[in-house]
């Protein structure tokens, strides 16, 4: 068969043309010079024929391919470092138009650029083989310790939660994976002590940035989207996070510090690991104090064992003491006003307790020994939490009762990942050490290297009993992994043997147009569906809810309506935004009387939950707030009381010992005038935990006005104030109840302690105090009773001649005084319709006194949730 030929092909770089061909008549142009003018596509210089080949990319004829073949590579490689680099972006990342959006944006937009560039790193791949990379026993231990997690995944109680991670924490496997594909494009590209110098050069950089904006947050702490507290996290948010950041770049200045010789250099670097420093103290982060402590310690221990040199070694344990001893002087006056009124005290006192942490590990171990292998799954702790719930949780607040970590992550590892799990992430740590050691001996890295390469994993992994990973974290300490294996490699240091072997095998190939262009494709329909999507969804609900908070409702729907038609495997933020925004609604009285459309949404919200519940039926938040969701909206839709009740045992079932659903569903049962069954659920909840001061009051709420008893409630009540975990009043209608538990058990001095909070209590009314009052005046506390009525008539001017009798003595009580001056205290009654005159006081039911089970800081009738 003819093989055609066709000159004017030569300069066309991207044209390609399909040539009938038998294979036994092909020869190649490059080895049969009569042949050079003729157009083979799919040949390569110095290989034969394939004609596969025809379908990834096209020949040019003697120079012009290598000149269009060459500019192709260093286009690819540019896409490539832009992915490397970018990715060190992650914690500058900070875009505020989402849910969550020191986290959520932060690994959108890594997904995005991992998606968008890794094709080119395929290609680049394909046609380099320098550039695969290289087996190295650490990257044999985090391929592994994937492996493990996968099949945590695999096997999870919830494996959507274990692949995609929620909203607030992005831990799924789906991102993690992104981090594996960065870590390979970074080892297979940065690969010598140069190209690794400017890329770290280029992080310390980014510190810098981080660490100022993290200071100008002290003196503006309205500088970000939120206002931060007095620890600063800047564009992480969390302290705890920033700290652990600082520690790997504190390592990084110390590293390119002990290999550089140029004073300026130096000078720069001093100026940066100042402002890193600050930025660490400002944190007042006591883990990653721990493990910055740790990281020196080992630093110091391994350059004295391993330095030659007596003088440096001395040095180095110097500088080592010096800092010891600083830390020392420091601890040893944190009583001063000094230190115990700074950001030192947080650095210096570890009194405060760590109770909820011992009590999230010994879940977490018990969970291990319930599913060994491969655990829970990946980002499932939370349902094991819930499983276990300990209730002696709730004594430390209810901030300390939703746990989705255990904030230490070897028992993460235990729990979620199972022993194959927990063996490789203590394997990829021996290996990191094992490969620093090998390295250190074969002169591939010197002293200081390894010196850093010890001690920064060291304190990484010291502070990580403490927390978990998170954005930040993950780039370090992917960066770390990258650095250590091209470190420990001998073309880290350009050793003859190494980069002549890498070069023998590095016969260049054909660039694979066709496949990149099948990848690519493949990436942009996942970065779309499965990250810009997302964001998508996450503004359109983060706006709904801007517009709520603003009353413009109709607006607020439609945006709502925008996100749940948006497919996203983040939906539970949609289900609790909205479910809160109408649950306000419904207490405020604007449903259905204000909003007249309250329905739509109401269905919009039933839609969205049972979605995502159908997808996640073990965890137990997203059925608790469905259930209050349901419960608020029983009174107007009807056939919801049978379905809250329904959620409400639901939430019991993945949580059996969580006081918070009982009391949820004790409330509901008293909404429905099922007092007997809210009683037994109240003293269910009372039963797990007697040192919980809230389980005494709403029993004794239920006992002393729902059924009479008087006596035991009155007990109840009073047990509430005195327990281990005291119940903190709310208002004063509590206050009111409060008294008159007293009342019953004739307790003047509790009755007296009460008086002593209500200034501090609000939701006040003239009438609340005026029944405050009239128990003391039953209880001969007149003198109680008389500073009460002077402050009713202080707050009131308008009742005050209505106690005239009173102060004149005409009248000896507080009902005499109302009555006797009744003809002319008209005006003022009419101010005060409420205050009809009475000889005796008018209980409320336990269901009017009786408030939210949830903590005072979130919304009362909500709930808590997830630690947020």
């Amino acid at each position: 068969m003819t093989v055609w030929s066709d000159p004017s092909l030569r300069c066309a770089p991207f044209r390609m043309t399909i040539i009938p061909v038998v294979l036994n008549e092909v020869k190649n142009p490059y080895k049969d010079p009569s042949l050079r003018n003729t157009v083979y596509a799919g040949c390569v210089p110095g290989e034969e024929f394939a004609p596969w080949l025809l379908l990834t990319t096209p020949w040019y004829p003697g120079k012009h391919q290598n000149m269009h073949r060459n500019d192709a590579i260093k286009w690819l490689k540019a896409i490539v470092y832009i992915g490397i680099y970018g990715g060190l972006l992650v914690p500058l990342m900070f875009i505020p138009v989402v849910i969550f959006p020191f986290v959520f944006s932060k690994l959108i937009f890594f997904q995005i650029l991992i998606g968008l560039t890794f094709p080119a790193y395929i290609a680049l791949a394909w046609a380099e083989p320098q550039h695969r990379p290289k087996w190295t026993p650490l990257y044999g231990a985090i391929i592994a310790y994937f492996v493990a997690i996968l099949l945590s995944v695999i096997f999870a109680v919830d494996p959507q939660r274990a692949w995609w991670g929620n909203q607030e924490r992005m831990n799924g496997l789906f991102t993690v994976l992104h981090f594996l594909l960065w870590l390979t494009m970074t080892v297979s590209v940065v690969k010598t002590w140069k190209q690794w110098r400017s890329l770290l050069i280029y992080e310390i950089v980014l510190s810098g940035i981080m660490a100022c904006v993290s200071l100008l947050q002290i003196p503006f702490p309205k500088l970000l989207m939120f206002p931060a507290g007095p620890r600063v996290g800047g564009l992480v948010d969390n302290p705890i996070y920033m700290a652990g950041y600082q520690i790997f770049n504190l390592f990084f200045i110390v590293l390119l510090w002990l290999k550089s010789g140029n004073t300026s250099f130096k000078i720069f670097l001093a100026a940066v690991a100042l402002l890193d420093i600050g930025a660490f103290l400002a944190a007042q982060s006591r883990g990653a104090l721990v493990g910055l402590a740790v990281g020196v310690a080992v630093f110091v221990a391994v350059y004295a064992i391993f330095s030659n040199s007596r003088k440096t070694r001395m040095t180095v344990i110097s500088i080592g003491l010096v800092c010891a001893l600083a830390y020392g002087l420091v601890f040893a006056f944190r009583n001063t006003d000094a230190i115990s009124h700074s950001f030192l005290n947080r650095l210096t006192n570890f009194s405060v307790t760590t109770e909820t942490r011992f009590i999230a590990w010994r879940i977490g171990w018990q969970g291990f020994l319930e599913r060994p292998l491969t655990g829970w799954g990946y980002d499932n702790f939370h349902i094991l939490f819930n499983a276990k719930y300990n209730p002696v949780s709730l004594e430390y607040g209810y901030y300390e009762t939703w746990f989705d970590r255990a904030h230490n992550t070897v028992v993460d590892a235990l729990a979620m990942t199972g022993l194959f799990g927990a063996i490789t992430y203590f394997g990829l740590f021996g290996t990191l050490f094992y490969s620093v050691y090998r390295a250190f001996r074969k002169k591939w890295i010197d002293l200081p290297s390894a010196s850093i390469f010890v001690a920064l994993p060291s304190a990484y992994f010291v502070q990580n009993l403490f927390v978990f990973d998170q954005p930040a974290g993950f780039t370090m300490s992917f960066l770390l992994y990258g650095l250590i294996i091209a470190a420990t490699s001998g073309s880290f240091i350009g050793v003859k043997g190494e980069v002549a072997d890498e070069k023998e095998k590095s016969k260049p190939q054909a660039i694979p147009w066709g496949v990149f262009s099948v990848v690519m494709v493949g990436c942009l329909v996942i970065v779309w569906r499965y990250s810009v999507l997302p964001f998508r969804a996450s503004y359109y609900s983060i706006k709904s809810n801007n517009y709520f908070a603003g009353g413009v409702l109709p607006v607020a729907y439609d945006y709502a309506v925008k996100a749940a038609a948006i497919p996203t495997p983040y939906d539970d933020e949609q289900t609790f935004l909205q479910s809160r925004n109408l649950i306000s609604l419904v207490d405020s009285g604007a449903i259905p009387g204000k909003y007249q459309d309250w329905r739509k949404w109401h269905d919009l919200i039933v839609d969205i939950t049972q979605r995502h519940l159908a997808n996640h039926p073990e965890n137990t938040h997203p059925h608790f707030i469905f259930a209050r969701f349901l419960h608020a909206f029983s009174s107007l839709v009807p056939e919801d009381a049978t379905l809250a009740e329904q959620q409400y045992k639901e939430a019991i079932r993945t949580s059996p010992k969580r006081q918070q659903l009982y009391y949820s569903l004790a409330q509901f049962y008293l909404a429905h005038n099922r007092k007997e069954e809210a009683l037994d659920y109240f003293k269910q909840a009372l039963a797990f935990d007697p040192n919980v001061g809230e389980s005494h009051w709403y029993v004794g709420l239920s006992e002393m006005f729902d059924f009479s008893n008087i006596q035991e409630g009155a007990k109840e009540i009073a047990a509430a104030l005195s327990a281990k975990a005291p119940y903190g009043l709310k208002d004063t209608r509590e206050a009111m109840a409060l008294t008159m538990a007293y009342e019953a058990l004739n307790d003047k001095d509790g009755f007296r302690s009460v008086l002593k909070m209500l200034p501090n209590l609000g939701n006040g009314s003239v009438q609340l105090y005026l029944e405050i009052a009239r128990t003391a005046e039953r209880m001969g506390l007149m003198e109680e009773r008389n500073l009460l009525l002077g402050a009713i008539a202080q707050a009131d001017p308008t009742f005050a001649p209505r106690l005239a009798p009173l102060q004149q003595g005409s009248a000896t009580s507080i009902d005499d005084s109302l009555k006797m001056s009744a003809a002319t205290a008209a005006s003022a009654t009419q101010s005060v319709p409420s205050l009809v005159p009475s000889t005796t006081s008018v209980a409320p039911s336990s269901a009017v006194l009786a408030t939210s089970s949830q903590p005072a800081a979130s919304t009362p009738k909500f709930g808590g949730g997830p630690r947020r």
